[in-house]
């Protein structure tokens, strides 16, 4: 039996299940097996909890420390140009939190903080905190982050109850006790303080789904049972604005809320992760097929992000992935799992096949908007 982590109730056995290595999202792997429970009483879906997790976050878990502006991009417009995750990140959160002058917020789990950077650019009133549970980010605060207004491992215990808002972009997906951390941001504080967070969709990313250190995948009934139970009004779910992914904005009582669950909204939610676990096992079933047709011949794969690197981990030793391919700028020159990252318009000649890791709801799409990867007798091996 597995406890679910928003309701406690017990789970008989996975979803879905893959041996060892797990692929994390940063893009490393572990030698454990891959398994996913999916919770009926409340639609939340979960994940084992990743081997000395402390650790893994404190010193393993270092996001966008490979150059100083290095981001995620969250859009190509049709002319090409890219927007990128953290600056749509900053509008959205000024968006949907209509922060006073002056307000107090704290980016919770911050890592580089540069969504809350950004959002002090444009309002530079706001008056920002960071915390994380590693030091591995206090360099990048220093020049605009006072040092009193940051902490590492622990909160001050002179931040209680002193916040007007708390954000954390994409955080609660990685901790073994989310109702737990919600109560520790409530702690934190005002009353009717607004707490902002953003979490994936994984009906929107099917991805996050095998993602190792991902041990929640929410849904909307999830996330309204999570949040009651640790003393938050749901006020806002925009799972619309970022694609993808849920921005969910509360906001602190002072009487517990009702935690009960809506059965229809939780049926219909765990239906959904069933689902997607089942896509994923029809993926392993098709990657099979494609090494067995393209062993020891060259291939390149779309996309060094997380689709890109599942796929590298199950073909690699079959076949002979000469590229990847991804049109993020910061990856130019870059090379992953020893493989060279190139722009798309050069994918190599000698490729046979193009293996595509993209969220399969918007990959079509992707690779039909690029004449240059319909090269005659190319082939496209899809997900």
């Amino acid at each position: 039996m597995t406890a679910c982590r928003v309701c406690g109730t017990n789970i008989s056995s996975p979803t879905y299940e893959v041996p060892a290595p797990a692929l994390t999202s940063i893009m490393t792997l572990l030698d454990v097996p891959t398994r996913v429970f999916v919770c009926a009483a409340c639609g939340h879906a979960q994940s084992d909890d990743i081997p000395d997790i402390q650790a893994f976050y404190d010193t393993g878990y270092r996001i966008s420390l490979n150059s100083e502006d290095h981001d995620q991009i969250f859009a190509v417009s049709a002319d090409g140009t890219i927007t990128y995750r953290t600056d749509h990140q900053a509008a959205l959160a000024l968006r949907l939190l209509d922060l006073p002058d002056g307000a107090l917020i704290l980016d919770y789990g911050a890592a580089k903080a540069d969504t809350l950077r950004k959002m002090t650019v444009s309002r530079s009133d706001l008056r920002p905190h960071v915390f994380d549970v590693s030091s591995d980010y206090a360099a990048a605060w220093q020049s605009w982050v006072p040092q009193a207004a940051q902490a590492t491992y622990s909160v001050p215990g002179a931040w209680q109850e002193t916040f007007d808002a708390i954000m954390s972009h994409f955080v609660i997906e990685h901790v073994a006790d989310p109702v737990g951390f919600m109560r520790e941001v409530r702690a934190l504080l005002r009353p009717d303080g607004a707490f902002l967070f953003s979490i994936p969709d994984v009906a929107g990313n099917p991805g996050d789904m095998a993602v190792a250190d991902h041990l929640n995948h929410f849904s909307e009934a999830s996330i309204a049972h999570a949040l009651a139970s640790a003393g938050f009004q749901l006020q806002t779910i925009d799972k619309t604005s970022f694609p993808g992914a849920f921005f969910v904005v509360a906001r602190r009582i002072e009487m517990p809320a009702q935690t009960a669950t809506s059965s229809a909204a939780a049926e219909d939610a765990a239906k959904q992760a069933r689902d997607i676990c089942d896509f994923w096992d029809q993926a392993s079933g098709k990657l099979r097929d494609g090494t067995q047709h393209y062993a020891r011949r060259k291939v390149a794969i779309y996309g060094a992000g997380f689709y890109g690197s599942w796929i590298y981990c199950r073909i690699g030793q079959a076949v002979d992935v000469v590229a990847f391919l991804d049109r993020n700028e910061n990856m130019k020159g870059a090379t992953h799992f020893g493989i060279p990252v190139l722009s798309p318009e050069d994918l190599p000649a000698e490729a046979e096949a193009l293996f595509i890791g993209l969220n399969p709801l918007k990959a079509r799409a992707a690779i039909a908007a690029q004449p240059w990867l319909q090269r005659p007798g190319l082939d496209h091996v899809w997900l």
